[in-house]
């Protein structure tokens, strides 16, 4: 039987139908990128002179731009912004256009080639989470900067162009209507409820324990009830106060790791190498005129959460038309494979 959910977090529609697993196009295949690159790469150690000079690094020995590094921020080759940009307006009869203004950033996650994630040691996760934090926290000081996109695309179904284990920051002056939806969502929720709609959520998954994957002190991994995609699973964290990545002091780097590289390795166990996005929940860091009503009740309302969507099945014309997925495997059935 097939089921019609309500993803309320996202305020998406999604189609849970188990008979579609058998469409000869869900047989999913192990299809290792090891040999799809042979010329030399300009992500690894040692090729630091093939990148624009680095913005940070977490480095055990050397100076910038030479080998010793454990994680290594560049301007992003091919950027979609600049920062170098102004962020200027220009009208063009009944439409608007401004500047190409914000930042591109290339996060090489290891000098290890082609290491894959499940491979990655406690300390790599730790480096790349202290990595991203570093530049959100230093970024933000921009006050222009209002929204931030921190994500990582894994294989060419995912949109990644470059097999060497890497992620991308976009940070922008503008903040996307879905963001803003959700926001509106979030605050309208807490007002009703009293408390916030993360809570409500996690206490559900956490009470019944269905679609939980791993947890600890800090943090919760779950197969959404409504899942869009099969074998998705939502890290969120347990405690209000935490809503973006700048929150979190070591231990919660820690913490967060720990539940990260346990959820990832269930993951490839399940599904061998396979591609998928993983995006990071973060709320608007500025107060602007799309922000100043609410800006200060956000610790209330959001909090951080993490997101991975294995990209497993193609969309077709239902899906692309009326924005709904169909997911043939069950989130309850996702997440009992996930615990192994």
């Amino acid at each position: 039987m097939s089921d019609i959910r309500y993803d309320r977090l996202y305020d998406d529609y999604v189609i849970i139908a188990p008979e579609r697993l058998h469409r000869p196009d869900c047989a999913h295949e192990t299809i290792s990128n090891a040999s799809t690159q042979s010329r030399i790469c300009p992500f690894c150690e040692g090729n630091e002179r093939m990148t624009p000079p680095e913005i940070f690094a977490l480095r055990d020995r050397n100076g910038p731009n030479t080998p010793g590094w454990r994680t290594r921020v560049v301007p992003n080759l091919y950027k979609a912004v600049r920062i170098e940009a102004p962020w200027q307006s220009h009208g063009h009869g009944p439409y608007d256009l401004w500047e190409g203004f914000g930042a591109h950033e290339v996060i090489i996650d290891t000098p290890r080639h082609l290491q894959r994630v499940d491979a990655w040691e406690l300390q790599e996760y730790r480096d790349w989470l202290v990595t991203f934090r570093s530049r959100l926290m230093d970024l933000r000081k921009d006050l222009r900067l209002v929204y931030f996109s921190l994500f990582k695309n894994h294989g060419p179904s995912a949109g990644a162009t470059q097999t060497h284990p890497h992620s991308q920051l976009i940070a922008l002056p503008v903040i996307p209507k879905s963001l803003l939806a959700r926001i509106e969502r979030a605050r309208h929720y807490r007002k009703i409820h009293g408390h916030s709609l993360f809570q409500g959520v996690l206490d559900y998954e956490m009470e019944f324990r269905e679609r939980l994957v791993a947890e600890n002190d800090s943090f919760a991994a779950f197969c959404p009830y409504a899942s869009a995609y099969a074998f998705e699973v939502r890290i969120l964290a347990k405690e209000q106060r935490v809503v973006s990545l700048s929150d979190l002091n070591d231990p919660g780097i820690e913490a967060l790791a720990q539940i990260l590289q346990t959820t990832i390795r269930a993951l490839y166990r399940e599904l061998g190498d396979f591609d998928f996005n993983l995006t990071f929940d973060t709320p608007p860091m500025q107060k602007n005129v799309s922000t100043e009503e609410w800006f200060e009740e956000i610790p209330r309302f959001w909090r951080l959460g993490l997101r991975i969507i294995p990209r497993l099945y193609n969309w077709g014309g239902f899906e692309m038309e009326s924005d709904m997925r169909i997911n043939p495997v069950p989130p309850e059935e996702a997440a009992f494979l996930l615990r192994g």
